[in-house]
């Protein structure tokens, strides 16, 4: 679905998910890491990608359905979270 989307705006599965969050509220800002200095210019432009607000809400929805689960950090990390 990230990668039809993409495609349609002639962008990066990368530069859609950026966009997404960027989308989500004026405090929320997301920091991509990279190895690679191209990179470093997709993820800019990922914030010329406009989404409507019907591609916001899709992109919500799918991220609901797919889910998030585990930790972000190995035990020992996350030992240093809301500390």
């Amino acid at each position: 679905h990230v990668a039809q989307l993409a495609a349609a705006k002639d962008a990066t599965a990368g530069q859609i998910a950026l966009a997404w969050l960027l989308a989500q509220q004026p405090w929320i800002v997301p920091i991509p890491g990279t190895r690679r200095t191209t990179r470093i210019a997709e993820n800019a432009a990922s914030t010329a990608v406009a989404l409507s607000a019907d591609e916001v809400a899709d992109l919500t929805a799918l991220a609901t359905r797919i889910g998030v689960s585990g930790d972000r950090y190995n035990p020992q990390q996350m030992a240093f979270v809301d500390r």
